[in-house]
C-alpha cells in the first residue's frame, strides 16, 4: 500500500462514458492539475448516446448534450485535452480500430501515466464498456503504442512517434493500493459530476455525502480520510527489449 505524494507530468484517462472519469479519478487528476501543473488528457471511449430514461430524447441528441457536458467538467478539473471517440454506448468492442484509436492518441499525447477502470474483478460485475475500455487502454499502453512495428501508418503517414507509457492506475478495483488524499478536491468532484446535468438527480449536497461514503471506504487501510484508490500497474518494457532481441 502506498499513499501517493508524487503528480505525473502527463496523465491521461481512458474512460467508457462521459461521467466515469470524474467519478474515478477526478479527485486525483484536479489535484495534480492544480498543485504540481500535471497536464491531463481525457479519452471519451463511447458518446454515451443510451444513458437515458427519457423516451423523447434522442441518441444523437443526447450524444450532443454529453459532449458539452463533459468538456465542461474537465474545464473545471483543469484538462483542455477531450478526445471523443464516439462509439456507441453499450457497443464498445475490443477491436482493431479501437485498439488502433487509444494508441493513436497515446502516441500523440505521450503520457507517462494512464488511467482506466480496471477490467478484471472477481466478486463484483461491471458494465460491459468498462471492461472493454480498461483492457484495450492497458493493451494499447503495454503491447502497441511503444512498438514500431504496430500500426506503423500512424508513424510513417502521419509523424507520430512511438511511445512508453510507464505504468497504469486502475480505478474501481476491488484491490487498490496506491491512494490519493482528494480531501481539499471533494469539491471539485462534486461540481465536475454536478457538470453531467443530464445524468444527475441528485442534489449538490447529495453527491457530496456519496462522494465522502465511497472516498471513505478504504480509510483503515490508508489512513486517509477520503481518498481515491487505485491498483497500480508498471509496464516493464526493459525486459521485452531484452526479449524482441533474444528471440
Amino acid at each position: 500500500m502506498e499513499l501517493l505524494k508524487t503528480a505525473p507530468k502527463r496523465a491521461m484517462a481512458v474512460t467508457p462514458h462521459p461521467d466515469d472519469c470524474e467519478g474515478g479519478c477526478g479527485g486525483a487528476l484536479a489535484k495534480w492539475v492544480k498543485e504540481s501543473g500535471t497536464v491531463g488528457s481525457v479519452v471519451m471511449c463511447t458518446s454515451g448516446n443510451k444513458g437515458t430514461g427519457d423516451r423523447e430524447m434522442t441518441p444523437d441528441r443526447l450524444a450532443a448534450t454529453r459532449q458539452v457536458e463533459q468538456r465542461a467538467a474537465s474545464d473545471l478539473i483543469g484538462i483542455d485535452d477531450v478526445v471523443f471517440l464516439a462509439h456507441p454506448d453499450g457497443g464498445l468492442e475490443d477491436s482493431e480500430l479501437f485498439r488502433s484509436q487509444v494508441t493513436r492518441e497515446i502516441r500523440r499525447f505521450k503520457p507517462d501515466l494512464i488511467l482506466c477502470i480496471d477490467p478484471y474483478r472477481s466478486t463484483t460485475h461491471t458494465h460491459r464498456d468498462h471492461r472493454k475500455s480498461g483492457q484495450v487502454a492497458l493493451d494499447a499502453a503495454f503491447s502497441y503504442a511503444w512498438s514500431y512495428q504496430h500500426f506503423p501508418e500512424q508513424i510513417t503517414e502521419e509523424g507520430l512517434e512511438p511511445h512508453r507509457v510507464t505504468q497504469a492506475f486502475l480505478w474501481g478495483s476491488e484491490e487498490p493500493d496506491v491512494f490519493v488524499d482528494i480531501e481539499p478536491y471533494l469539491d471539485v468532484k462534486v461540481d465536475a459530476l454536478g457538470a453531467h446535468a443530464s445524468q444527475m438527480s441528485s442534489t449538490r449536497e447529495e453527491r457530496l455525502e456519496r462522494i465522502k461514503t465511497n472516498s471513505s471506504r478504504h480509510k483503515e487501510i490508508s489512513g486517509l480520510d477520503y481518498a481515491e484508490g487505485f491498483r497500480r500497474i508498471t509496464f516493464n518494457l526493459g525486459s521485452l527489449d531484452w526479449q524482441l532481441l533474444h528471440t
